[in-house]
């Protein structure tokens, strides 16, 4: 038996990054500087694959380098080529997962990246991978282009099953931590074979909170793995690099009452209508008009809040942009210099998808004082921050603070979330951006 585990931290606190304001720069914009046993069995089927659409790693030349493919080459001590491959990898994984999920059915025993092996794509059939799941699974490889960089692994639970048991264990989290001060959460570790379910290490558990965990480890057995987090689920909504037009993700919106970060410019899957995405809970008492400023400083008003939501469905809202004549709406998102990024005022958004865990994502909130990149930890989460208990949310350990949600993720131009919250600095929480397109009903704006 081999835990395919990244080793990964697990912090949370709900954080939205915000940026101190030092110099103008380009585009006008100012800028800142378990305890359970695994269950996969080692196989030795593998695919290998060859990452469409992503330059070859020869025609890569200094002037041509891309901060995400720079910055993840520095964090895995690899070359740029190396590095460039295994980006190329990610990107292909939500289609690929997909496909697999799709076809495989019952026997789809999850997806996700695996740092130990070279951040290869790992696909896990319940049961024994018998020539016919083996066939599909690089039948689906070879359709999106993949010819190398993944495996295929026995596992002992179907997705299927563990998706029940965590959805299950997410209606009596929600039950159990209404009031409570110390709460539970619990999320999808594919690469586990299990559910996830952590208590704080900090606090006092409620009598029911203990039963659920005694309760849980009784009748879920080895689908379950016990962990703990530090720190405390909060939401905050708090000032960022300010932009002058064209408007774009990765600023700070306020508005009389709150602060947040704006998102991804989105637009209504029924007219031409233009919004910018933020979290849904810094909606509550706050929808009356959101601004941002200038770079000299002049407040200017986005619009008001149109569709919010915050509940176990989701956390997630969109602003309807009152002049898009003037602000001249583009699909870029505000990156700045960090560690493991680089100043780039016009990034651009070019698709959005689904994430896997493992995948390396990147944010820009307005309040952390720079752009942070960090891996997906969780998937399908339940926690419970502000009073409210929300469901199927994405974990990792990217950094941020109090201002930062609505904060756009997203990485080698694809957007994947919107940064919800955390349990400390750089355990954090993130909504999905295709169930914020499905329930708002608009799509985010993409490049051509």
């Amino acid at each position: 038996m081999i835990m395919y585990d990244c080793h990964r931290k697990t912090t949370l606190s709900l954080r939205w990054l915000a940026i101190p304001v030092v110099t103008a720069l380009l585009s006008g914009c100012l800028t800142a500087d378990p305890d359970a046993e695994p269950s996969h069995e080692d196989s030795t089927l593998e695919g290998h694959l060859s990452p469409n659409g992503f330059s070859s790693p020869s025609s890569a030349t200094r002037a041509e380098t891309d901060w995400e493919v720079a910055g993840f080459a520095r964090e895995r001590g690899i070359s740029y080529a190396e590095a460039q491959q295994r980006l190329g990898w990610q990107t292909l994984a939500p289609a690929l997962e997909e496909l697999v999920s799709a076809g495989l059915g019952d026997q789809f025993g999850g997806t996700w990246i695996d740092a130990a092996r070279g951040d290869r794509i790992i696909v896990g059939v319940a049961g024994k991978a018998g020539t016919d799941a083996v066939a599909f699974v690089r039948e689906a490889a070879r359709k999106i282009g993949l010819t190398e960089g993944y495996d295929i692994v026995d596992v002992r639970h179907s997705m299927a099953e563990l998706e029940r048991a965590n959805d299950q264990l997410g209606d009596r989290i929600e039950k159990v931590n209404d009031g409570a001060d110390a709460t539970l959460t619990a999320g999808l570790r594919a690469d586990l074979n299990a559910v996830e379910l952590q208590v704080p290490a900090e606090g006092r558990l409620t009598e029911a909170q203990r039963d659920l965990v005694a309760a849980a480890r009784a009748e879920l057995g080895d689908v379950l793995a016990l962990g703990s987090y530090a720190g405390r689920a909060t939401a905050r909504a708090c000032v960022y690099p300010h932009c002058d037009p064209p408007l774009r993700g990765g600023i700070r919106i306020t508005n009389s009452g709150a602060g947040c970060t704006g998102a991804f410019i989105a637009k209504s899957k029924v007219d031409d209508v233009l919004y910018q995405f933020t979290a849904g809970h810094c909606a509550p008492g706050n929808t009356d008009d959101w601004s941002t400023r200038f770079t000299d400083n002049s407040s200017h008003v986005i619009g008001s809040v149109w569709h919010w939501e915050w509940h176990k469905g989701g956390d997630m809202a969109i602003l309807r942009i009152k002049n898009p004549g003037g602000w001249d709406p583009e699909p870029w998102v505000h990156v700045t210099s960090g560690p493991d990024t680089t100043t780039n005022t016009t990034y651009t958004i070019k698709s959005d998808n689904t994430s896997v865990l493992g995948m390396r994502i990147c944010t820009t909130g307005a309040f952390y004082g720079r752009s942070d990149c960090g891996y997906v930890t969780q998937l399908g989460v339940t926690a419970t921050y502000g009073g409210v208990t929300v469901r199927k949310l994405g974990r990792g350990s990217f950094c941020g603070t109090g201002g930062d949600s609505g904060a756009p993720m997203y990485a080698s131009h694809v957007a994947y979330g919107l940064q919800v919250a955390g349990y400390s600095e750089c355990d954090s929480l993130y909504q999905g951006i295709r169930a914020a397109e499905s329930v708002l009903n608009v799509n985010v704006l993409h490049a051509p």
